[in-house]
């Protein structure tokens, strides 16, 4: 290796047998970086991808993953593996080097797809109460089976697309598409949504701001749910080598064909901080602010949530993300049957489980568990929804 003879070293490096855990990683390191200076980049990548399933604490490791990632084009994994290795303590020489590769990324970035698909077994997935029995103007009535809770399992598809072209030495358009599906056997718990985004966006040293048009349709039980069409602008910024923040702020006026009382405008605002306390742990936090309106005021609605989620990567490649949101949502009017202001608290605990030495073609499997519990003043309104998944996911 030291004198340059990659060739050779590569062919010394497959032969040699390690004795344990740590020669064996030491060797993989090496191996990719020969097969680096021989132009065998995806090979490499295999390598150090292997390593880190390992070792996810070793940056230096890390950093030639993600120039090995940056030369194949693969912004997105280059991109992720850069901002991790911004979490540990590099010298400010190679902090500057890495921060000067995401504004490449950023500059060059023209197009980014994701898909994944997963099976979703839930015991309530149409989110409806327990209760056998509701009690309207002091007089009890039986729910039948179809107002009640039940299980099913259904299979979530998420799909996006974006192209941003160049329109100047910082400026791109924006053009997004996105569909999302949850798919049962029973079709009154289908639900489908498409998205579509128009606009252009401001690059700068630290991040970007971008800001359109917003085109949306959803479809609930195979029947046309609403659509909505607004502007939206979203702010990004890296604010320290461990620190990113985001912001997006919505305004779309929505229509509902089947029950025109809902339709109003839709004002939404959500950020993000997101902080790497390690090269292994990340920690997000997330605000989320909403007022909803309506032609009928019982209706209308305003919300507040705040999540947090962390992600630690163990050693032998191990990722553990767990998730515990709370949102609270209070009505503007009384409900004409029930005669109360509706109020919502929903609460959500979830834990995805992604291993990093289980890929195949770039598909990632993950498996996970979620269960929420919303509580109401309106009893009918009262449910809990255990689930689980298993998935399969990509980026482009």
């Amino acid at each position: 290796m030291k004198a340059r003879r990659w060739g050779d070293a590569k062919a010394i490096l497959e032969r040699l047998k390690p004795k344990n855990e740590a020669q064996e990683t030491k060797r993989l390191f090496l191996l990719g970086l020969a097969e680096m200076r021989l132009g065998s980049l995806r090979s490499a990548a295999r390598r150090f991808e292997a390593v880190l399933a390992r070792r996810p604490d070793l940056t230096r490791v890390r950093l030639e993953l993600a120039r090995v990632y940056h030369a194949l084009g693969r912004d997105e994994k280059a991109g992720f593996h850069f901002q991790a290795s911004l979490a540990d303590r590099l010298p400010s020489s190679v902090k500057d080097a890495v921060e000067a590769y995401l504004n490449s990324i950023d500059a060059r970035k023209r197009w980014s797809a994701a898909v994944s698909m997963s099976v979703l077994p839930e015991s309530n997935p149409a989110k409806r109460t327990g209760a056998r029995e509701v009690r309207i103007g002091g007089v009890r009535f039986r729910l039948n089976d179809d107002a009640r809770r039940a299980s099913g399992v259904g299979l979530f598809v998420n799909a996006g697309v974006q192209y941003s072209p160049a329109v100047g030495d910082d400026l791109r358009g924006v053009l997004a598409l996105s569909a999302a599906g949850k798919v049962y056997r029973n079709d009154d718990w289908n639900d489908l949504s498409l998205q579509g985004d128009l606009g252009m966006a401001r690059l700068f040293d630290r991040g970007e701001a971008a800001g359109g048009v917003r085109l949306t349709r959803r479809w609930l039980g195979g029947t046309a749910y609403s659509s909505g069409i607004g502007p939206w602008a979203r702010l990004r910024l890296r604010l320290a080598a461990a620190l990113r923040t985001d912001l997006v702020l919505g305004a779309e006026r929505r229509s509902h064909p089947d029950r025109p009382g809902m339709d109003g405008w839709v004002f939404s605002l959500r950020s993000g901080l997101d902080y790497g306390l390690s090269a292994r742990t990340r920690l997000r936090t997330e605000v989320d602010l909403e007022r909803s309106g309506a032609r009928d005021g019982h209706l209308a609605s305003r919300l507040g949530g705040l999540a947090v989620a962390v992600s630690h990567a163990f050693e032998g490649g191990l990722s553990v993300s767990p998730r515990l949101s709370f949102s609270l949502r209070r009505h503007d009017g009384a409900d004409p049957l029930f005669g109360r202001t509706r109020t919502d608290r929903l609460a959500r605990v979830s834990v995805n489980l992604l291993h990093r030495r289980l890929q195949y073609r770039g598909f990632a499997p993950y498996a996970g568990y979620a269960f929420e519990w919303n509580r109401s003043n309106i009893p009918i309104n009262t449910y809990t929804n255990h689930g689980a998944v298993l998935g399969l996911s990509k980026a482009f």
